[in-house]
């Protein structure tokens, strides 16, 4: 006589193959899922930092130059946090955060490390003004080290900036963010007036 059904045992062995077959596809599809929000969320990353760095370098271009005994336009605190990594905090006065860059209005500009995120915090030196103060934070930051040029030809690089009512030459920054190499940034005032 000829069977017409299956065995426990059959049925068994194909419910498990099935939930193997079932789970496997489902721990596939969840890794595509959790890569591809990875790679958005690095891609994002990225698009802040390189957003963050154009305006930062903006901003430094074209601080203001300052009068010897006029208002201050340039202060820099050399910081170091707990476990004795740079946390400068730089204040400036700047034209280069609204466009015509170079020849808009002026405006106060602080950068500092609060945690382990770059802090950039703007607004018009002008109160009257109805330009609309900007904030900008990049997260992931472990060190931010400023230094600057001193005037002059025979100037040096120096971590300490003693003349507020003037704006140094050049300025450097380093940013250690995330695993990556650091952001090493050199720019030089003014630039645009430069041969």
């Amino acid at each position: 006589m000829r069977r017409r059904g299956f065995t426990l045992v059959e049925v068994m062995i194909a419910l498990v193959v099935t939930g193997l077959v079932v789970s496997l596809a489902y721990a596939t599809t969840q890794a595509g899922v959790d890569v591809e929000g990875r790679l958005l969320r690095h891609r994002d990353g990225e698009e802040r930092a390189v957003a963050f760095r154009s305006l930062l370098t903006d901003a430094l271009r074209h601080q203001v130059d300052g009068l010897r005994g006029g208002g201050t336009v340039f202060v820099l605190a050399d910081r170091v946090t707990a476990t004795g990594a740079s946390a400068d905090s730089l204040h400036l006065v700047t034209r280069g955060v609204v466009a015509p860059l170079g020849a808009s209005a002026a405006w106060d500009v602080s950068i500092w490390l609060a945690g382990d995120t770059l802090q950039l915090e703007g607004h018009p030196v002008d109160a009257a003004s109805d330009a609309v103060p900007i904030r900008a934070r990049l997260g992931g930051v472990q060190q931010f080290d400023v230094q600057v040029l001193g005037r002059g030809l025979a100037a040096a690089w120096q971590e300490q900036w003693p003349e507020p009512d003037l704006a140094p030459d050049a300025i450097a920054l380093t940013v250690r963010h995330g695993d990556v190499a650091p952001l090493a940034l050199v720019v030089r005032r003014g630039l645009e007036r430069a041969p």
